[in-house]
């Protein structure tokens, strides 16, 4: 199967990640499907179809073929402590069998009606299995009208915000980011001056010192002024 522009920017990040000394890879995961795929036109007349859910065409730009899309690590790992200084994970789902699977109710206990109807419009599809942080972004898919998704993201901690970003947008920065820790928190109105946000701001400053080095082709300028942005 010849990979598209957009699978072939995922290809690439996975080179990145095996071939950088400074990351180790605790997962490790860039398959195709057996068989016929269907490509991003005859998806997205399948789910308009069968399902009554209409996508909006540019997002056909980042559609993947991919079955499996994922990768977990950690970086800055020194003999003396195994730990690392920072780490991330990303585990993609195809998009059709997101939209598809059923909506994470059960995330938000006794809901109110409101909620209720919030949380069935959506659909999970970047978790993070491996680490057990409970970091989820979904997409909020609404039938019989042609849209681009909003994504939402919950941290694991009852929070769950919006992103100023869509599905092509998340994975784009998802690539330049490499799933480090809290790099949604970026695109959210998410104050990260807060005690609670050590960490991830901690991940984030070590991305953005180590990253533009290992990864010198990826522009991390954008991410640096939307950090200082959060921190206000």
């Amino acid at each position: 199967m010849e990979p598209t522009a957009a699978e072939r920017a995922w290809i690439d990040v996975f080179e990145e990640l095996r071939n950088c000394p400074d990351v180790l890879l605790d997962m490790d995961t860039i398959e195709f499907p057996d068989g016929e795929v269907p490509d991003a036109d005859a998806a997205f007349a399948s789910l308009a179809g069968q399902d009554g859910i209409v996508l909006d065409p540019s997002l056909k730009e980042c559609y993947l073929r991919f079955s499996d899309l994922a990768a977990g690590w950690g970086a800055g790992m020194t003999e003396e402590d195994e730990d690392p200084v920072f780490a991330g994970e990303f585990d993609v789902m195809p998009l059709v069998r997101a939209i598809r699977d059923s909506a994470p109710i059960e995330r938000s206990p006794d809901p109110s009606p409101e909620r209720r109807e919030f949380l069935s419009e959506l659909r999970d599809f970047d978790v993070t299995s491996l680490s057990g942080t409970g970091k989820v972004a979904s997409l909020r898919i609404r039938q019989g009208v042609a849209h681009n998704p909003e994504i939402w993201f919950s941290d694991g901690r009852g929070g769950i915000h919006q992103m100023d970003i869509d599905l092509c947008g998340y994975l784009d920065v998802l690539r330049i980011t490499k799933g480090t820790f809290g790099w949604q928190y970026l695109f959210t109105n998410v104050s990260l001056a807060h005690d609670r946000f050590e960490v991830s701001v901690r991940f984030l400053n070590e991305m953005l010192q180590v990253f533009p080095d290992l990864f010198p082709a990826h522009n991390y300028e954008p991410l640096r002024v939307r950090l200082a942005e959060r921190l206000r």
